[in-house]
Parts: C-alpha cells; sequence; structure tokens
C-alpha cells in the first residue's frame, strides 16, 4: 500500500504543470464545462448555448491574454498553463452566475415566511411529506431549529425590500470578512463574489454566507464553531478541531452559547416548537426519497447511505489526521462530504483547503466549481482530498517545505508563495510557541522546541 501511495507521489510530482501537464488540465478543464453545460443555457431558458458563448468567450480572451503577454512579458511570451486555467474558470464563473441569478433571495424568503408564521402562531415546521416540487423556491420547508425563529421574526416585521437589504449588507460583509480571516488578500476580495458558491449564497440569501464567519474565527474564538451548527447541525463536525487541538475551555464556551440562546428563547418558542422541528426533519427525509432534487447533490443522492457514512468518516478521520490549522481547513471539506444535502453554498467551507493545492491544481478545482453547481462539482473535492494523500499536489508552505522550497513562485496563487490559510493565526501561533520554551534551558539540557514537562512546544497552552 505504502508503494503505490509512493509511486503515485512520484508520477504526480512528476507532472510538469508548467508545461505539458499543465496543459493537459487545460484541456481536462475544458472538455469539464462544455460536457456538463451541454443542456445548459444562458441566461436560464434564452435557448443559447452555455457551452457555444464559453468557447467563444474563452477564444477570445485567450487570443488577447496572449498579445498582452507577448507585448508586456518579452522575457515570457508565451501564457503559462495556470493563466488559461484561470481564464477558463473566471469565464465560465461569469456565465455560471448570470444562469444561475432567478428568483433572487429566495432562501431568505424561507426565513421571513417562517417568522412570519412564528409571530401568528402558524404551523412553521412541515407536517406532511412533499410529494411535488414547489415552483415557488420560497415555499420550500424551514428546517431550522426553534431558536433561530425570534430572530427571523423581528426580520420579518421590517419591510420586505429593507430586511432584504439589511440580510444582504451584513451576507456581503460577514462573507468578505470571513475570507479574510481565512488569509484572502484584500485585492481579491472584489472577485470573491464572483466564485459560484460565494455567488449562489448571496443570490439566494442563505444562512451559509453570513455563517462562513463563525468557521473562519474559530482559530481565535473556537466556541464560533460549535455555535455554527444551530443552523446547520452537521457544520458541528468543524468543532472537532478543539478536540483535536485541547481547547476544552473553547468547547466549553460554545456549548454554553448555544445552551443559552436555547434557554433565553424557550419562554418565546416554547417546548411544542421543538417538538414539530424533531418530527419536521425525519418528514423531510421522507420527502427527499419521493423528490431526489431536495438531496441537491449531496452524497446520499448518488450512494447508498452506508457508502455515504463510510465515505464521511474516512474524510474526518483524514482531516483529524492533520495538525494545526490544516486540520481545521481538511475538517471544512469534510464537512462537505458529510452534508446529507449539499447545494452550492455549501462548498464554502472548502475554501481553506483548497488554498493550499499548488496554483495550477488550485485553478482546476476553482474551475469545477465554476460552471452551474451539479454532480461535477465533486471533481473539485476529489482534487483537494487527492492533495492529502499526494502531497505534491499542495504547495510547499502548506506540506511542511523547507523555507527555501517555499521560494518557489506560485503564479495566480492568492496567498503567494509562502502564506497558509489564516496566516495571522499561524503567525501568532509561532511565536507564542517560541515564547513558552524556558529560557534557562541551556543548549544540550533539553531538546530543541521541548517544555520543561516534557511535551512540545506546538501544544497549546491554556
Amino acid at each position: 500500500m505504502i508503494d503505490r501511495r509512493s509511486a503515485l507521489a512520484a508520477g504526480v510530482r512528476a507532472i510538469d504543470l508548467k508545461g505539458p501537464g499543465g496543459w493537459v488540465l487545460v484541456a481536462l478543464l475544458a472538455a469539464d464545462v462544455v460536457v456538463v453545460t451541454r443542456s445548459t443555457d444562458v441566461p436560464n431558458g434564452s435557448s443559447i448555448p452555455y457551452w457555444g458563448v464559453w468557447l467563444v468567450a474563452v477564444v477570445t480572451t485567450l487570443a488577447v491574454a496572449s498579445l498582452l503577454a507577448a507585448r508586456l512579458r518579452p522575457s515570457a511570451p508565451w501564457l503559462r498553463p495556470v493563466e488559461a486555467l484561470a481564464i477558463l474558470a473566471v469565464v465560465a464563473m461569469v456565465l455560471s452566475d448570470v444562469t444561475m441569478a432567478w428568483q433572487p433571495l429566495r432562501d431568505l424568503g424561507i426565513y421571513l415566511k417562517a417568522g412570519e408564521h412564528f409571530r401568528d402562531g402558524s404551523a412553521v415546521y412541515m407536517q406532511t411529506p412533499l410529494t411535488v416540487q414547489p415552483v415557488d423556491r420560497t415555499a420550500y420547508p424551514f428546517l431550522y431549529p426553534p431558536c433561530t425563529l425570534p430572530f427571523f421574526g423581528a426580520l420579518s416585521v421590517l419591510p420586505l425590500e429593507l430586511a432584504r437589504a439589511l440580510w444582504l449588507g451584513c451576507s456581503i460583509g460577514l462573507g468578505l470578512l470571513a475570507l479574510r480571516l481565512i488569509g484572502l488578500p484584500r485585492r481579491w476580495l472584489v472577485a470573491a463574489p464572483l466564485w459560484p458558491p460565494f455567488f449562489q449564497g448571496l443570490w439566494v440569501g442563505n444562512v451559509a454566507v453570513p455563517a462562513l464567519a463563525l468557521y473562519a474565527i474559530g482559530p481565535w474564538l473556537g466556541a464560533g464553531l460549535v455555535v455554527g451548527a444551530v443552523f446547520k447541525p452537521y457544520t458541528s463536525l468543524a468543532a472537532l478541531w478543539l478536540v483535536r487541538d485541547r481547547r476544552w475551555m473553547q468547547i466549553a464556551a460554545g456549548v454554553g452559547a448555544t445552551l443559552l440562546l436555547v434557554a433565553a428563547t424557550v419562554p418565546l418558542t416554547g417546548l411544542t416548537l421543538w417538538t414539530d422541528w424533531l418530527s419536521a426533519l425525519g418528514v423531510y427525509q421522507t420527502s427527499q426519497q419521493s423528490l431526489p432534487g431536495l438531496y441537491g447533490f449531496g452524497l446520499p443522492r448518488f450512494v447508498p447511505l452506508a457508502l455515504y457514512a463510510a465515505l464521511a468518516v474516512a474524510a474526518v478521520a483524514a482531516a483529524l489526521r492533520a495538525r494545526g490549522t490544516d486540520s481545521l481547513a481538511r475538517l471544512g471539506t469534510a464537512t462537505v462530504v458529510a452534508s446529507p444535502s449539499l447545494f452550492g453554498h455549501g462548498l464554502l467551507v472548502a475554501m481553506p483547503s483548497m488554498l493550499s493545492l499548488r496554483s495550477p491544481w488550485l485553478w482546476l478545482a476553482i474551475g469545477f466549481l465554476s460552471t452551474p453547481d451539479g454532480l461535477q462539482w465533486w471533481l473539485a473535492v476529489v482534487v483537494v482530498v487527492a492533495s492529502w494523500a499526494v502531497p505534491a499536489m499542495r504547495r510547499a508552505a502548506a506540506s511542511g517545505a523547507t523555507p527555501r522550497d517555499t521560494a518557489e513562485p506560485e503564479p495566480l496563487h492568492p496567498l503567494g508563495a509562502t502564506q497558509v490559510p489564516w496566516p495571522s493565526f499561524s503567525a501568532e501561533r509561532r511565536l507564542r510557541n517560541r515564547q513558552v520554551v524556558d529560557p534557562g534551558l541551556a543548549e544540550g539540557d533539553g531538546a530543541a522546541g521541548e517544555r520543561p514537562d516534557g511535551l512540545g512546544t506546538d501544544r497549546p497552552v491554556a
């Protein structure tokens, strides 16, 4: 097994990503876009084939980029594979955003309807399974726990346009703040909303965008990883990083904050709504069997339950084998694998793992996520998970290479050559680890990087 893995790693390492190997990735991405959009119109329902518009736009952009490269970069006049990958992905992003732009803020509509039902005392949660997919997406069932209802009830009191503006403004602000905390430079934040997982989350008004901030702030305020489960319980998998890192106080703070939220809202919601909610989750699962579209492109739609559970457990186990924030990044991707239902905005938490990829692999993954969402988006997850076993796919800074190795250029990589996801936290932790070494420990009196109690300096300090 080890030999096979070593042979695979050696094979990937031998791929010339700056030459023929990189152009193979370009061809792979181009084929993917054409195949998966062969039945897609842009805009939706226009009868204008997505793949045709994309091909024309890509060829034009590649030609212009080649002329600019020859004129402005005489020492390297030819377009690089990674630049071509980026062009293919960005053109697809724009067309996909146009294609997905229908019935705006429909998920927010679900939340506001639930808030209205809560205020007038009518039923909030579904009581009978769906047998027909609603045409109006705001008629989909509300699945969040009762402790969120007072907030959505208050939001529903506002005029509709004001409620929409507040939600969208807060989503954009918190979403961009989350990306900044993860390490995305400011100049890249301008383009971030074009990325289909981000754009879709904003367009439909899903809570996944503002909730991303609870995940992004995890290294500093781990309680947020626990509180995030209020909206989507399976996202609590990311809180396993706190266990992995032995942050017991932050776990307690997160659990305490969640219980306090529940206790504070019970006088408003009562206990009946909680039993209604639990019952509604079962009814929704029954509905998914009749309407597989309710799974989105989550794994339970395509594989048996046992295999889905095995893949989820394997992804979490692989994530927990990593150290530091790399483990937290991997748990974000593991959350995607473990999601019982999955839509485009669910891929937001995979961004830190994606940023650990080498630039060509990163743009290949971005490209897979740049078409309208569907089963093909799993190709991006496959690329990310494969990099966990094949370090050659990962950036030197993310795979424990020497400082000399990390100086290798990473063209078009948002984090450059030396940064890692959550760079500020990583720098703070390195400084803290240096400070906990006993200054009185003379050279030769103990192993470097070891505390007087025999535990390594990477042990979290209470």
